[in-house]
This record gives C-alpha cells, structure tokens and sequence, in this order.
C-alpha cells in the first residue's frame, strides 16, 4: 500500500507499507534527473519497482537502515537487476546479515538471503539523490550497524527501527544495546531541528519536537 507521498522541491518521497509488521519501504527521486533509491526493501520493495518502473527512472542504490528480516526480505531483487544495484549497509550489521537476518536466539522466525553490500556506510557519510545530499548517522542500539539517513535541505530523517512515534525499537535482539539506543537517540536524532520529519520503518511519522517532547518526559 503506498499512502500520501512527500515532496520537497524536485525531490519525491514514496512511502510503501506491507507485510505482517507492517514495514514501510521508502522510494526517493530526483525526479529532474529521474535518479531514485531505495531505503529497507521490505515486503513494498516490488510495489516501488513497479513505481520506478511506469515513471521510467533509474534505481542508483539500496540503502539498509539495518540488517534485519523483515527490512531486508526483498534485497535479492535489486541483485537481479541488470546491472546489479548497489546495496549500501554499515559493517556493523554484516554478522546480523550473514545469520540471515535473525534477530532472537531460540526464535529465528523467518529469515532472508540479503546480497553482500557492496556500498559500506560509514558515520557522516554523503549520499545522494540526483542532486540532494543524505547523510549516513550511525546510530547503533536496535542493531550494530543501524543507521539512520538525514537529508537536512527537506527536513526528513529516515530512522529504520531507532524511533516511532512515541516509542523506540527492541533491544533484547541479537546485537542490540539499550544504553547505544537511548544514546543514539539522544545525541543523532533530538540534536535535529524540531521540524524535522521523522519516517520510521514502521507505523505513523512523527517528528523531532513531537518526540522531544516524549523522550523529556
């Protein structure tokens, strides 16, 4: 299901929800250059290819907010393309990936085979767009290697599973740390002007005031 779509000057932001937790998938293009990404191709990945598709833009990367599942249940797909499309992930997570995206010893629940990355994110790393710049926060805590994508110019934070709206992602995961998390929080995500617009990887957007607020409390 894709719901209202965000717009910053020529710069697009498609939201994907799908699957059993309710995963969003997020689509960016420029669409002045028709260069788009992908962040945690999940159960909506296809829905996205199908977008990019009718609009006849060019997929450039992958890019994972962590290694987990249900975030990475469609990755295959992008190495199917012709050529491959880059999957961006920080290192931190490549255990997590390798054991397939299982998160829980003694439940392993589904698991996936994510291609190996090839794009290896790093803290203030830059990305881009078309002509919009991202930056990469490490922001450990759910997962080793979470990450967090920033496009300061529209105001929008990519949180994978640091942050929701009025909660924060488990921490008794493979990996997982709640002392990282409450520190990524705390020094990535609140020190972000109020109005930033937080999408998380899964259920509703909040932003960084609405949450200040919460995490103050």
């Amino acid at each position: 299901m894709i719901i209202q779509p965000y717009s910053y000057e020529n710069l697009k932001m498609f939201p994907f929800v799908a699957g059993f937790l309710e995963n969003n998938t997020y689509l960016l293009a420029d669409v002045s250059s028709g260069e788009c990404v992908v962040i945690d191709p999940s159960y909506g990945f296809r829905d996205a290819l199908k977008k990019i598709e009718d609009e006849k833009w060019m997929l450039k990367e992958v890019w994972l907010t962590h290694a987990h599942f249900d975030h990475t249940m469609l990755a295959y797909l992008a190495n199917e393309m012709d050529p491959p499309v880059p999957i961006a992930m920080h290192p931190g997570d490549e255990a997590l990936r390798v054991a397939r995206g299982v998160a829980k010893n003694g439940n392993p629940g589904t698991h996936v085979d994510c291609p190996e990355p090839s794009i290896h994110l790093t803290d203030g790393m830059t990305l881009h767009v078309g002509s919009y710049q991202f930056i990469a926060l490490h922001t450990p805590g759910h997962s080793a290697g979470g990450c967090c994508f920033y496009c300061r110019s529209a105001g929008w934070l990519f949180s994978g599973d640091l942050v929701f709206y009025e909660s924060y992602g488990r921490t008794d995961l493979i990996g997982s740390s709640t002392e990282a998390l409450f520190r990524s929080i705390h020094e990535k995500v609140l020190t972000l002007p109020d109005e930033t617009i937080i999408f998380p990887g899964h259920n509703d957007f909040t932003s960084v005031e609405h949450e200040r607020l919460f995490y103050s409390v």
